[in-house]
């Protein structure tokens, strides 16, 4: 037990932060875009009380895909737009979101794209607890450094 606390005490290398983002992202638009629009599978036709059409399912089913494009582009480019305290609200609502599209999808007997939404919303969620998916380059973001002269 105490090696599991040393483990979470450690800081990943900006590297494998990367890689793991890149893979992550990628794999879960990658399964959105097979079961949503190549499967067809099914997602509830009524959200936040309203009736939708059919345009209206496939605009929600490309939202549902698409909310990995951001943290993707994120993670290939290296960018830093925010600060990390904002970073890590932005990764828990990541998470808040792929909680609320994983129960937007009609229930199946199968393991399928609803249950990987939910178990790939506890990677953000954590993230955004610990602020360990934060690259150095993004943790120094808007300081100003002082160099000290003695």
């Amino acid at each position: 037990m105490i090696w599991f606390i040393n483990f979470l005490k450690k800081r990943p290398s900006d590297k494998s932060l990367r890689i793991f983002r890149i893979c992550f992202w990628a794999i879960l638009i990658w399964a959105g875009f097979y079961n949503l629009v190549i499967q067809w599978d099914a997602i509830q036709d009524t959200i936040f009380w309203m009736e939708l059409s059919s345009t209206g399912i496939m605009i929600v089913k490309s939202c549902m895909i698409a909310i990995g494009a951001i943290p993707l582009v994120m993670g290939l480019a290296n960018l830093c737009v925010l600060k990390p305290k904002y970073i890590r609200i932005l990764q828990i609502i990541f998470a808040l979101l792929l909680f609320y599209f994983s129960g937007l999808m009609v229930d199946s007997p199968d393991l399928e794209i609803d249950t990987l939404y939910w178990i790939a919303g506890l990677f953000p969620l954590f993230w955004g607890i610990t602020g360990k998916c934060i690259t150095t380059k993004c943790m120094r973001f808007w300081e100003k450094i002082t160099k000290i002269r003695v």
